[in-house]
C-alpha cells in the first residue's frame, strides 16, 4: 500500500528540498572531483537513509527551476550540481526512497526569481520569449500565456516517462506571481485548467503503470485571501479531486497563526490532505537565530489541534547549513540531528508531552503590499492620540485549566520613556500588577541575539495565577497594552514587539 492510498491519520512528514540543498553541504567538503562514483552515490543514499531513521513519509526534490532542471527536458537547460561522475543524482534518490518505503516526489517551482530580472540563471526558454516575461515581477513568466503553461505540461509528460517517481509537487511560493500583479483573479481558470490537465497526466501515467493515484500536491501561501489574489483557486482544485495535499506556508518563515482550519474545512469530506510548513528561520531581520525543537513543537501543536494531517518542513537545511558557509546562522553540527525532530514532530501525541515555544513575531516587519502580504504583527502606541493602545492576536491550542501546564508570557516594549507605564489586558481580563516582571535592556538586541532593536523594557507575564485562572483561551487570544502618558512624553511611538510563550510541561 502507498503512502497515497493510507488513513489521513497514518501521513504526517512530507519534506521538500530545493535541488541539491539536502546533500550540497557534504559533498562540498568530502567528495573531491577525483571521487568514485560509488562513493558519490553511498553518500547520496547515506542522505536518504537518513530520512528514513526519522521516519519521513514523504520526501519531495526541487528538480525544476526557472525552466533549468535536474533532468533532461526538451523544454529546460539541464543542470547538474556534481557532473564528473555521470550520476543521476534524481535516480539514486527515487530508487533509495522505494527501498525505504518512501514516495519521492518531485517538485517545480512555478517561477523562481531567483537573481531577479536578471538572465544569468534562466534557462533558454525564458530567454527565448522576452514577450513572456512578467513586467510587475520582474524574472517570472506570465502564465496567461498558453505557451508557458505548455512548457510545464511538457517538463511534467517527459518526467513522467522517464522515472517511475509517486508525484508532482508545484511549489506556488517560488516566487508566488504567475501573473501579473492584480490580476491573478481574473486568470484563475487558466491555472486550474493547467491542474486539470496535469491530472489528467498523472491518471495516465498511473493507468500505465498499472499502480494506484499519483499524487499531484501543491505549496500555496498560508491565507486564502492571498491565494486568490494570486490566482489559486485552492477551492476549486481540491472541491474537483485535482490535488492530493495543500501545503499552506509562508514564503520563508513559520507563522504560528496560520489559520489551517480554512483549509480543512475546503477539504472536508475529500481525500485531500493538509500540511501546513514549518521553516527554520523565524522572521525577516532574524538571521542569526533559527527555531528550535520546543518551536517546532508549538507550531505543530496549533497545526494538529486545528486538522493538519501533518506538516512540511522547507529549507529544512539551514539547521546545519553553517557546514556550507560560516555565514550562514546556527550549528553545523546539526546535520543529522536536526532530522530527529521529525521523528517527534509527526505524532500529535508526542508534540503534546514535550515543551512548547511559541514565537508570534512580525514575519515581514516594514513590508507592505507584495507577495508576502502584509504580516508585520506588531502594536503600536502613537503618543499624540488621546488614549494610545492596540491589540494583537495570537493563537494557542492550549488549555491552562490543566495543571500540567504552565506559561509565561513576555514581549518587548520599544521607545518606552523610563516615566512611562503599561496597562496590559489579556482577552479584556486586566493582568494583575504582581504577575508581571518589568526589566530595561539598555543595550537592546544585537543581530546575534535575533532582529536587531535599541533599548526595550522586557515584560514577563507569568500564566500561572494560582486561584485565579488566566484568561488565556485555548484559540485566538488577545494582547491588548495601553500606554498611560505623562506630560513630559507628547509624540512618538512605542513599539510591543517579539510576542512569544512559553508553555512548559510537568512531567
Amino acid at each position: 500500500m502507498s503512502a497515497a492510498e493510507l488513513p489521513k491519520s497514518e501521513r504526517r512528514i512530507i519534506i521538500n528540498w530545493d535541488g541539491g540543498s539536502l546533500w550540497w553541504d557534504l559533498f562540498k567538503h568530502r567528495a573531491s572531483s577525483e571521487a568514485s562514483p560509488q562513493f558519490l552515490k553511498s553518500m547520496l543514499e547515506q542522505c536518504i537513509d537518513e530520512h528514513a531513521a526519522a521516519q519521513v513519509d514523504t520526501f519531495v526534490e526541487c528538480i525544476f527551476f526557472c525552466f533549468r532542471s535536474q533532468v533532461p527536458s526538451s523544454v529546460t537547460d539541464l543542470t547538474h550540481f556534481v557532473d564528473q561522475a555521470g550520476l543521476d543524482f534524481i535516480r539514486i534518490e527515487l530508487e533509495r526512497c522505494h527501498h525505504h518505503n518512501m514516495e519521492f516526489i518531485a517538485d517545480l517551482r512555478m517561477n523562481d526569481r531567483h537573481g531577479g530580472g536578471s538572465m544569468e540563471n534562466k534557462g533558454q526558454f525564458i530567454k527565448d520569449h522576452p514577450e513572456w516575461r512578467l513586467e510587475g515581477a520582474p524574472g517570472g513568466l506570465d502564465y496567461t500565456y498558453e505557451g508557458v503553461r505548455r512548457g510545464i505540461l511538457t517538463f511534467v509528460r517527459e518526467v513522467l516517462d522517464a522515472y517511475d517517481v509517486d508525484g508532482i509537487e508545484f511549489d506556488y511560493m517560488r516566487w508566488c506571481h504567475v501573473f501579473e500583479p492584480g490580476e491573478g483573479s481574473q486568470n484563475a481558470h487558466l491555472l486550474t485548467d493547467l491542474m486539470r490537465k496535469t491530472r489528467q497526466l498523472l491518471d495516465a501515467t498511473a493507468q500505465r503503470r498499472g499502480r494506484g493515484r499519483l499524487l499531484l500536491g501543491v505549496r500555496v501561501p498560508q491565507t486564502l485571501e492571498e491565494c486568490d489574489y494570486l490566482g489559486y483557486d485552492v477551492a476549486s482544485w481540491i472541491k474537483e479531486g485535482l490535488v492530493d495535499y495543500v501545503v499552506p506556508s509562508d514564503f520563508f518563515y513559520t507563522d504560528f497563526n496560520t489559520k489551517v482550519e480554512e483549509f480543512v474545512k475546503l477539504a472536508e469530506g475529500t481525500d485531500c490532505k493538509i500540511y501546513p510548513a514549518i521553516h527554520p528561520l523565524i522572521c525577516c531581520g532574524h538571521g542569526e537565530v533559527l527555531m528550535n525543537l520546543a518551536n517546532y513543537r508549538a507550531a505543530a501543536h496549533n497545526f494538529y489541534a486545528y486538522g493538519a494531517d501533518g506538516i512540511s518542513p522547507f529549507n529544512y537545511m539551514y539547521n546545519w547549513d553553517k557546514r556550507r558557509s560560516t555565514g550562514y546562522p546556527g550549528p553545523a553540527y546539526m546535520w543529522p540531528a536536526a532530522l530527529g525532530y521529525l521523528r517527534e514532530l509527526r505524532d500529535p501525541q508526542t508534540v503534546s508531552q514535550g515543551d512548547r515555544h511559541y514565537l508570534f513575531y512580525p514575519l515581514w516587519p516594514n513590508y507592505t503590499e507584495t507577495q508576502y502580504g502584509v504580516k508585520d504583527d506588531r502594536i503600536v502606541l502613537d503618543r499624540t492620540e488621546s488614549d494610545p493602545q492596540g491589540s494583537q492576536r495570537f493563537r494557542m491550542a492550549e488549555d491552562f485549566g490543566d495543571p500540567k501546564l504552565r506559561g509565561v508570557l513576555q514581549f518587548k516594549a520599544v521607545g518606552m520613556a523610563e516615566d512611562e507605564t503599561l496597562e496590559i489586558y489579556l482577552n479584556g481580563t486586566a493582568v494583575p500588577d504582581n504577575y508581571i516582571t518589568c526589566l530595561f535592556d539598555a543595550d537592546g538586541q544585537n543581530e546575534w541575539q535575533g532582529r536587531e532593536l535599541p533599548a526595550f523594557y522586557l515584560y514577563i507575564i507569568d500564566l500561572d495565577w494560582g486561584m485565579l485562572a488566566p484568561p488565556i483561551i485555548n484559540g485566538d487570544n488577545d494582547l491588548t497594552v495601553r500606554l498611560i502618558l505623562t506630560e513630559a512624553q507628547s509624540e512618538g511611538t512605542v513599539t510591543i514587539d517579539e510576542l512569544e510563550v512559553y508553555v512548559q510541561v510537568k512531567k
